[in-house]
């Protein structure tokens, strides 16, 4: 049996196209070339997470701006953890956040000021990583001018070159307060991570609930207006809606580029009585100083070259949730007989990118960069920082069924198919002169998660090139 498949994909529009090719009975067992047999790449570590904690935690944001924008509107902190400079037309606001690998693979990596960042294309985000999960973000709430965001971070790089001229008094983040208020450890506490500014707790020993600094509306006072009370001397306002949320204004917020001395705090659980004692908890912990038992993280920001994320190598540019599942890829020989490589390539991605770096190279280009996946079944994928577009090359038993409504093609005397879609096009080809052989190869052109239009121009042509020079190379 011969099947291979080479595909080009972005995110969801490779799932779109996928499955064109149905099993045969008789798959080959794995063989001692099998990908997964192979150590797996050193995956990259994390910064010390007490370490980050603490510098983000004393990192005065409106102080940042301030000095990153000499002369411009004077920024206005309302919250912790979040500066804006509400007199720009296009309101921009800097803030510390919780970033996810969705976030980078959905941006173009760039350099700014010397510094990795990634630049969002909707609504022209900027964040600067602090470590795997942590990162400022500047963004506009109007206006898409990436010029000025740019400009901006490229601002704040240059005065987080020395992070020490921008400190303030350490302020209470999210989860480390509703730890504190519940006296729980992490060994029998769950608390999710929202981002700095927001902490949910979902353990099994204490009642659910859920603490929030940011500056949002409380419910609306229709159709039950809130019950007003005091709390620890503290005046407060419960939403008894099915659930129930207490809100209040707490002190000290000592940030001099503050509107008010205090910032609201809302608690969350399922009953009024655990939710106010909750939050009496929480009043007690937010009005003493936080813990600094740990020295804050220097530096501060990663250089361009540094890994800040799980996944080795290019697997950070991949859109797979699972960095176990991608590995870069590790040059392997290449079998002469084409019978010999299907029952090679069957479990092994890593034969499937040699068969097809090459070409990929040729006429995409070598800033595509190969990794081996196997998070959809055994894939090569071609990856670059800049998000433009994304490449998966596969090989795999089964005769080409057409399910996605392709037109005929023919590419160096190997029929199959060509299918398109807005996003994305994709070639099912036989590995033999004949429709019906026992093998495909399939490649899958698409635009990368970082761009809203469709392939570039030109990869319908390219892609048929790579095919020719693979299937001429291996299969003829």
């Amino acid at each position: 049996m011969t099947m291979r498949t080479v595909v080009v994909v972005m995110c969801a529009a490779a799932v779109a196209l996928a499955g064109c090719t149905t099993p045969a009975p008789d798959t080959p067992p794995p063989t001692e070339q099998s990908t997964k047999d192979r150590p797996a790449a050193p995956r990259p570590k994390d910064r010390d997470g007490d370490a980050v904690l603490a510098a983000v935690r004393q990192l005065d944001l409106c102080a940042l701006v301030d000095k990153a924008m000499p002369g411009g509107t004077r920024p206005v902190a309302r919250q912790p953890f979040e500066c804006q400079l509400t007199g720009t037309s296009d309101y921009v606001t800097v803030q510390a956040i919780r970033i996810d690998h969705q976030i980078r693979i959905a941006s173009a990596t760039r350099t700014i000021g010397g510094a990795k960042a990634y630049v969002s294309q909707d609504g022209c985000d900027v964040y600067l990583p602090i470590s795997f999960t942590t990162a400022l973000e500047i963004s506009q709430v109007l206006g898409n001018d990436c010029g000025k965001l740019t400009n901006i971070a490229a601002g704040v790089v240059k005065v987080l070159a020395n992070p020490d001229t921008v400190s303030a008094k350490p302020v209470w983040d999210a989860c480390t307060a509703l730890a504190a208020a519940l006296d729980a450890d992490a060994g029998t506490t769950k608390l999710v991570e929202n981002g700095l500014t927001g902490c949910g707790n979902h353990s099994r020993e204490t009642t659910t609930g859920s603490i929030s600094f940011t500056d949002d509306l409380p419910p609306s006072d229709e159709p039950k207006p809130p019950q007003t009370t005091t709390i620890g001397g503290t005046q407060v306002r419960v939403y008894d809606e099915g659930d129930c949320q207490v809100y209040w204004r707490q002190r000290p917020f000592e940030s001099r580029y503050a509107t008010a001395r205090d910032y609201q705090v809302a608690v969350h659980t399922p009953d009024c009585d655990e939710s106010k004692d909750l939050a009496e908890s929480l009043m007690a912990v937010l009005e003493k100083a936080p813990p600094t038992d740990a020295a804050p993280q220097r530096p501060l920001l990663y250089r361009p070259d540094e890994q800040d994320s799980p996944y080795p190598g290019a697997c950070a540019y991949v859109d797979a949730l699972d960095p176990k599942r991608c590995e870069p890829y590790v040059e392997v020989p290449v079998p002469e007989d084409p019978a010999e490589i299907l029952t090679v390539a069957f479990d092994d991605a890593d034969v499937q990118c040699a068969l097809s770096v090459r070409a990929v190279g040729a006429h995409f280009g070598t800033a595509l960069l190969p990794v081996a996946t196997s998070d959809t079944g055994t894939r090569c994928v071609f990856v670059e920082p800049q998000r433009r577009v994304q490449l998966t090359f596969s090989v795999s038993y089964g005769r080409i069924s057409n399910e996605s409504d392709g037109k005929p093609v023919t590419i160096a005397g190997h029929p199959g198919y060509l299918a398109t879609d807005r996003s994305s096009f994709r070639f099912d080809l036989s590995s033999t002169s004949e429709l019906d052989g026992e093998g495909t190869l399939t490649l899958v052109v698409a635009a990368g998660p970082a761009v809203t239009t469709g392939p570039p121009s030109g990869a319908e042509a390219k892609a048929e090139t790579v095919l020719a020079d693979v299937l001429e190379a291996h299969f003829s």
